[in-house]
């Protein structure tokens, strides 16, 4: 059986979508950890973090919006 390499590669955007989805998923997990969670001070720190991850998107989408307009 004969196997072949395929050469794969990633461009800028394609990573910053990458980067984009984990970041959303982060949020996705601070939500029900700031739900789930009993304590004050837990709730504050998850609720930083949580604020933290948004500016990340907030970030991420403005840069891939950059990217898109500079192909056009």
């Amino acid at each position: 059986m004969k196997t072949s390499k395929r050469e794969i590669t990633l461009d800028e955007c394609d990573s910053l979508r990458d980067i984009l989805s984990a970041e959303k998923a982060l949020l996705s997990a601070y939500t029900e950890a700031i739900c789930a969670s009993e304590r004050k001070e837990m709730r504050t720190e998850l609720l930083s973090a949580f604020s933290s991850a948004a500016e990340d998107v907030f970030f991420l989408s403005d840069l891939l919006s950059a990217r898109k307009a500079d192909r056009v």
